[in-house]
């Protein structure tokens, strides 16, 4: 089990897309290791914890704190792992020794050449030249870490640049996705131009699949994974696969239902609450009609009920712009595989067991 920490809804950035709702409010110390320990009160072998925000190095004392304290408390034989997603403003090397120490993998969050368009400060001014120095100091800690990317229907012509300027600064893991934000003006011709764009992106990461420094794009991973595999793309498991903790330490099933009422399913005190995570569980596990039938349905992310319940307000009603998205990601990655097969790719042929 993985539990999310969200230990502040402020933040140092005032990005364009950002749909968290921002104030001072911060995790406490108790409210941190009472989640520490009910994690580790469950039994498991494996236990997870994602640090998030907001920016979560604005709490970086507590981080530390959890850490060591997850460390101490864990039983013999347990394994513990920390993810942490930051914008990057804070990083340093005193971190970074820690994150080495105690085995935290660090996300950027990044838009490449889209940077100073999207991710900015409050006021508006660029931020993408603090943040030379701590790309570098990141790569120098953790080479495959993760560039989290995100376009606007805007700005969507410039994908490929984007994703194309973070591979050659140094990040070989992008991890990219769309501003799904219910007010974002996707329309048909900025979906064309998405489908658009993934082609470039396949294209690019078909050029470099094989050489020393690869281009992983994971959103093309999953698919080809989930097409040769023969197996569902993403497993969304509400409630038991992610659970989010709020700062005021109360439990809902995922990031996108924090602070709504109807989704609470316990807090870090008296635990999960068996009976309203079973019936979220259960409203999760029903189909959504729209999608029966569809030859994707099995490579397709519908079934995120984050992602519907935030834009249409209902976790089974898939968004129009969520089905064109997937398809056109679906289209772009078969296309890079068959190229890749095709050419019998050393990596590919590795990755797929199709030596």
């Amino acid at each position: 089990m993985n539990f999310t920490l969200h230990l502040t809804a402020d933040c140092n950035m005032a990005c364009r897309y950002c749909y968290e709702k921002h104030s001072r409010e911060l995790m406490s110390e108790e409210t941190a290791l009472a989640a520490v320990d009910l994690m580790l009160s469950f039994g498991h072998k494996n236990n997870g914890f994602s640090f998030f925000g907001g920016e979560p190095l604005l709490c970086r004392g507590l981080i530390e704190r959890v850490t060591g304290y997850a460390a101490e408390k864990c039983p013999a034989g347990g394994k513990l792992s920390y993810r942490i997603t930051t914008n990057g403003l804070l990083l340093d090397e005193r971190f970074m020794g820690l994150a080495k120490e105690r085995d935290i993998r660090i996300a950027l969050s990044h838009d490449g050449s889209l940077q100073d368009a999207q991710r900015v400060f409050p006021g508006g001014k660029p931020t993408s030249g603090l943040l030379e120095p701590k790309i570098d100091l990141l790569l120098k800690y953790q080479p495959r870490a993760v560039a989290m990317l995100t376009v606007m229907p805007e700005n969507v012509s410039r994908f490929a640049e984007a994703v194309d300027w973070l591979y050659r600064r140094g990040f070989t893991r992008i991890n990219g996705t769309v501003d799904y934000r219910p007010g974002a003006k996707w329309d048909d011709a900025s979906m064309e131009e998405l489908a658009r764009q993934y082609g470039l992106i396949a294209a690019l990461c078909e050029e470099h699949y094989d050489d020393v420094r690869p281009l992983e794009y994971m959103g093309f991973e999953a698919k080809i994974a989930s097409y040769i595999n023969d197996r569902p793309c993403v497993e969304c498991r509400l409630g038991v696969r992610q659970p989010s903790i709020a700062p005021d330490g109360k439990i809902y099933p995922c990031n996108q239902f924090l602070n709504d009422p109807d989704y609470l399913m316990g807090d870090v005190w008296r635990g999960i609450d068996a009976a309203a995570q079973r019936r979220i569980i259960k409203e999760a596990a029903a189909e959504e009609s729209s999608c029966r039938g569809c030859a994707l349905e099995k490579r397709c992310r519908h079934h995120c009920a984050c992602l519907n319940h935030s834009m249409t307000g209902d976790m089974h009603s898939v968004p129009p712009m969520q089905c064109a998205h997937e398809k056109a990601l679906i289209i772009a990655a078969d296309r890079m595989a068959e190229a890749l097969y095709k050419r019998k790719s050393p990596r590919f042929m590795r990755a797929y067991g199709t030596e």
